[in-house]
């Protein structure tokens, strides 16, 4: 339980993270976890379903429900006097969720329509999900290497029971994380919630995720076609070491100098110099506690190769490491990340958000406060390094997507 009192306005943001992500489940379940996104508002048995939402709509609050890797998020923003209803209804679907055959149907379906619709309607996108996913041995990193949608072969397996079981084992106060951020007496919230959580059996402690690596990593490469690409695309992704690692800062910079705004590296250079990409995109994908990854992509201009854009987008990560990466570039990237850090601190979920992550990935709720100085604090040496370090070909699996073949 973590307090974060502001008064700046009279809103309070309740958050819940439950060890929970998709990375618990075995690949044969891949999918179960994402599941509880529409699960949790099945009701309970004092909440009818779809009420939990309702209920805090007409308060004219915001409800939260989101499945990751790395964990399940829960919660709402409400009025601050209605922190007491927010407090009670997660207190309630964490003490006994309505999980029924017709529940656990109609998740499973809408679930499946998701997945469709990102196959049917994003191209590139599930090409790129699953090259995140080689970057994980199956064996002995399992919950990495599945997407956290699920697979159109997974999903239609997985029965009542096992959704059952995983919230016994996952939904239990003993792997969850309450904070409570925005206007609030932090006395009176303590009060509430050791009146609605106090009497919830704790439960045991959910089973650690074991992630290993097995043996040496070997450069990959994957070409596969893509029927929703009107273009060639190519994608590098380097492996790169867990959140909580000292080379992240310098490496959450180096993919805003490479791919974020106008002057960044790939489309200045691979966009509007060279004419060679119709579109980029990159940085370092989600946040993981174990091997991360980061992504160098494009999208081909016309006439230009899979396979000659992803040697390109390899020379950017060399150049990333060489004295060509200069001061300006770093400035640059300082001044976008302080701005993008300052938006993402604007409403009470960001920063109840933002205290979770510090807990979860830092071990400590207090790096919430050092973090920017951190980042803030990288030099271009430290950038240098990061890209030698990790943006090696030795370290990545390079993707080709091509179009399917016209009749």
């Amino acid at each position: 339980m973590i307090f974060a009192p502001d008064r700046s306005a009279p809103v309070v943001a309740v958050d819940i993270w439950y060890e929970a992500g998709s990375r618990t489940v075995p690949p044969a379940q891949a999918g179960l976890a994402r599941l509880f996104e529409r699960l949790m508002y099945a009701g309970t048995e004092h909440v009818a379903p779809g009420a939990h939402a309702a209920l805090v709509n007409d308060l004219g609050g915001e409800s939260l429900a989101e499945v990751s890797e790395e964990s399940a998020r829960f919660g709402a923003t409400v009025p601050a006097e209605r922190l007491g209803l927010a407090l009670w209804l997660e207190a309630e679907r964490m003490r006994g969720l309505a999980i029924s055959d017709s529940s656990v149907n109609d998740a499973r379906l809408a679930q499946l329509g998701d997945l469709r619709d990102r196959l049917n309607g994003e191209p590139y996108t599930e090409a790129l999900l699953d090259a995140v996913t080689t970057l994980y041995d199956t064996a002995t990193c399992a919950g990495y290497s599945q997407p956290a949608i699920g697979r159109a072969t997974t999903l239609p397996a997985i029965t009542t029971a096992q959704v059952r079981e995983f919230y016994v084992a996952r939904y239990a106060p003993s792997g969850a994380r309450l904070v409570i951020a925005g206007s609030f007496d932090p006395a009176e919230a303590r009060r509430l919630v050791m009146e609605y959580f106090n009497t919830i059996p704790r439960g045991s402690d959910p089973a650690p995720v074991v992630c290993t690596e097995a043996g040496g990593f070997t450069a990959r490469r994957h070409v596969v076609t893509d029927r929703q690409a009107g273009r060639p695309a190519a994608g590098v992704l380097y492996r790169l070491p867990p959140h909580n690692h000292a080379d992240t800062p310098a490496l959450e910079l180096l993919g805003i100098i490479l791919t974020e705004g106008s002057g960044a590296r790939l489309p200045t250079v691979l966009g509007r110099e060279l004419r060679v990409a119709a579109a980029t995109q990159g940085g370092i994908i989600g946040d993981r506690r174990v091997t991360g990854a980061f992504l160098l992509f494009g999208v081909a201009s016309n006439r230009v190769t899979g396979d000659s854009l992803a040697a390109l987008l390899a020379a950017q990560a060399a150049w990333a490491g060489s004295d060509s990466l200069g001061a300006a570039q770093l400035e640059r990237a300082r001044h976008i990340y302080r701005a993008t850090a300052a938006s993402d601190r604007e409403r009470m979920a960001d920063i109840a958000n933002a205290v979770q992550h510090a807990a979860a990935f830092h071990g400590n709720p207090g790096e919430v406060n050092t973090e920017p100085a951190r980042i803030l604090a990288v030099t271009l040496d430290d950038v240098h390094r990061v890209a030698r370090t990790w943006l090696r070909p030795e370290n990545a699996v390079t993707l080709i997507i091509n179009p399917e073949a016209r009749q």
